[in-house]
């Protein structure tokens, strides 16, 4: 019994490691990630406040209207659909105007650092933070974070945020967002 017990518990604790090694690798990153200009002129902050009951509770309901499909699919989605991004207000997300004085921290973050670490948890995702950028009034990426789990979906057109991602990153763009009245 102890010897079955100690070869799951190797067994697990080896497909934890190759789970989390497997998405280290670093070797194939491009340089041409880090940006010496922004790239953006506008910065959206979009977030919504929802408890974790209220989630559930929309995930069981039997037949969801359409908003409250396109709210389940921007919190809890792994892709990010730039259609659905005019209809943030009507779900319930609240926008901020990211103030100008802050476009360099998070260029720093996004576009001009270098990521170390690939970080993959088994936290599940919900996406209560939506930063979109714009350039000349047209939008040229969108990002979608969970803060708690320190996950992010992507979209862009020319900009990459190959940078950002590394676990001290996030805690430097909430401390950020919060200064910006978040």
């Amino acid at each position: 019994m102890k010897t079955e017990f100690l070869l799951c518990y190797i067994s697990l604790f080896i497909g934890i490691l190759l789970q989390c090694c497997g998405n280290r690798d670093i070797s194939d990153r491009d340089d041409s990630s880090i940006s010496a200009s922004s790239g953006f002129d506008s910065l959206e902050h979009y977030s919504i406040a929802i408890s974790p009951y209220k989630l559930g509770e929309l995930e069981d309901k039997a037949n969801k209207s359409s908003r409250e499909s396109l709210l389940l699919t921007m919190l809890e989605g792994s892709q990010l659909d730039t259609s659905s991004l005019a209809h943030l207000l009507e779900i319930g997300y609240s926008k901020t105007e990211v103030d100008r004085s802050l476009y360099g921290s998070i260029d720093s973050l996004f576009l001009s650092n270098q990521r170390k670490d690939y970080l993959d948890s088994s936290c599940i995702n919900q996406f209560r933070d939506i930063l979109i950028f714009y350039r000349d009034n047209k939008c040229v990426g969108a990002v979608k974070i969970c803060f708690d789990c320190k996950a992010m979906v992507s979209w862009s057109s020319d900009l990459k945020f190959d940078g950002f991602g590394d676990w001290e990153d996030y805690d430097k763009l909430y401390t950020i967002l919060r200064s910006n009245g978040f």
